[in-house]
């Protein structure tokens, strides 16, 4: 299973303890995995952070959650120096995965959203990503069953905050999470 750091801005700065685990990573030398910019500020006030995006694109491959609601918000998040993209199908909701490849190569996600699990458009992507809890995954036997099946067709990515989930994660064959970079020491102690 892999591993990718999630760093959350929930302002429009870094905060210490990010900005210490990013120096540590550069001081490492390489880091070859992509760092998941999960920018609240961007999803929720339509104001990504292009700036730190700059910044951390000349040390890091990143993929960016921004919440881009058109192709210009999507070129602007490139152009700051992104290497992949999560869009939401609740900000952008004509999202044309088509248009997006024909001005970059670089990798498109979707967000998962229960309403829209059997939509067509998720096959066009490069990949799914979850943030729906286990919890209410489990309570739904309908969504549970639909998600299983998705799992299995895509490249699949599941945000996930407690390390006693793993197993579960296992069972329905992810192999991939994304943790939050303040939890990857715990996880990091488990043998993938």
């Amino acid at each position: 299973m892999e591993i990718i750091p999630v760093i959350k801005i929930k302002k429009r700065d870094l905060t210490e303890k990010q900005s210490e685990f990013l120096k540590e990573l550069s001081d490492k030398g390489e880091y070859e995995k992509p760092l998941y910019i999960l920018d609240l500020y961007g999803i929720e006030k339509d104001k990504p952070n292009l700036c730190t995006y700059q910044k951390l694109s000349k040390d890091f491959n990143l993929w960016v959650d921004s919440g881009p609601r058109n192709l210009g918000d999507v070129v602007d998040v490139f152009m700051a120096g992104a290497n992949a993209i999560t869009l939401r199908r609740n900000l952008w909701p004509n999202i044309n995965i088509s248009s997006i490849r024909e001005i970059s190569e670089n990798k498109v996600y979707i967000k998962l959203e229960k309403a829209a699990l059997e939509e067509v458009t998720f096959y066009n992507s490069d990949g799914i990503i979850n943030f729906i809890s286990k919890e209410e995954i489990e309570d739904d036997y309908k969504y549970e069953h639909k998600l299983k099946m998705l799992i299995s067709k895509s490249n699949f990515f599941a945000y996930e905050e407690d390390v006693k989930n793993l197993n579960y994660w296992k069972t329905y064959g992810v192999e991939n999470l994304l943790v939050d970079i303040e939890k990857i020491g715990e996880f990091n102690r488990y043998e993938f």
